[in-house]
């Protein structure tokens, strides 16, 4: 199974740490791999809303669906950020 996310305003290396605090091995800045599942990420073009810039980050997950399904909302809940 495959499962593709974008991201902006969130840098690659806090997407990065938050996977390996899931269980993820780094292979370096790029690459997570997990038990069944694995990430690579990306940086895209930056996301700019007015005055306002804010950085891209594309991650592929890969993976056993079973393992997916139970990573997939634990690294939401990561993800989800409050703003001010």
């Amino acid at each position: 199974m495959q499962v593709k996310r974008e991201y902006h305003g969130i840098p690659l290396p806090v997407i990065h740490d938050y996977l390996v605090e899931l269980g993820g091995l780094s292979t370096g800045e790029g690459s997570v791999y997990g038990e069944g599942w694995s990430a690579t990420l990306f940086r895209g073009e930056p996301f700019t809303l007015g005055a306002l810039r804010l950085d891209t980050v594309h991650v592929q997950f890969e993976g056993d669906e079973a393992m997916l399904r139970r990573l997939l909302p634990l690294f939401d809940l990561r993800m989800v950020r409050a703003g001010g």
